[in-house]
């Protein structure tokens, strides 16, 4: 399967708390119309916790981890009444649609505590740039690394070559792992709120028709 993070920016009058209701409700919603029509094979969100980390450079709002069987399949969600008609309308409501940006990635190789053991800890998502390092883990619950595929996509794609996710017990643990660097990372600070994972049923749709407001 391909696997998309997408780099999500808040509408610039929406505050961080609106931005993530309307995500995790509404938006949440439209979404599971594409898995129930096939397309979407995964779902997870990622809201931004709003903490003051010196030398994090915060890349996004919110970060979905979408899972899609092929590239073809993820191209084709563009044209898909299930999104057209739906998810694709309600984007301009919460995100700022003109600073979108996926990020095509493998499927994370992981070391640590299984991943659904993890959700409710402290999440670290760091996007790295060619031959960039990630940052010390010692004391991180879960690992994990991504890379960027060779896969051409007709999207506004990120700049970045590879994802490193941590999960930690506490802010203290993560926090003296941080102090071990002196350079910035792109990246943000995460609660990870699952949707359904690959493999799962999905849970039934709560959509409601959008009104069209995009061409």
């Amino acid at each position: 399967m391909l696997k998309v993070m997408g780099l999500i920016q808040r509408r610039g009058d929406l505050p961080l708390d609106l931005f993530r209701l309307h995500w995790r409700t509404i938006h949440r919603g439209l979404a599971l119309r594409i898995a129930e029509a096939g397309i979407l094979k995964g779902y997870v969100q990622n809201h931004r916790i709003d903490v003051p980390v010196d030398r994090l450079n915060i890349v996004a709002d919110g970060v979905p981890e979408l899972w899609f069987e092929s590239a073809e399949s993820f191209t084709a969600l563009r044209t898909a009444p299930a999104f057209r008609e739906g998810a694709f309308h309600d984007e301009p409501n919460f995100m700022d649609i003109g600073d979108y940006r996926s990020q095509p990635l493998t499927e994370e190789v992981g070391t640590g505590a299984p991943r659904a053991e993890c959700v409710g800890l402290l999440k670290a998502i760091l996007f790295l740039r060619a031959d960039e390092q990630g940052m010390s883990t010692d004391g991180a619950i879960r690992i994990a690394e991504q890379t960027a595929p060779d896969v051409s996509l007709a999207i506004k794609v990120a700049p970045y070559a590879a994802v490193q996710t941590s999960w930690w017990p506490d802010a203290a643990t993560f926090n003296a792992a941080w102090a071990q660097q002196d350079r910035s990372f792109d990246g943000l600070i995460a609660e990870e709120r699952p949707v359904f994972w690959p493999g799962e049923t999905p849970p039934p749709a709560d959509w409601r028709p959008i009104p069209q407001t995009r061409v």
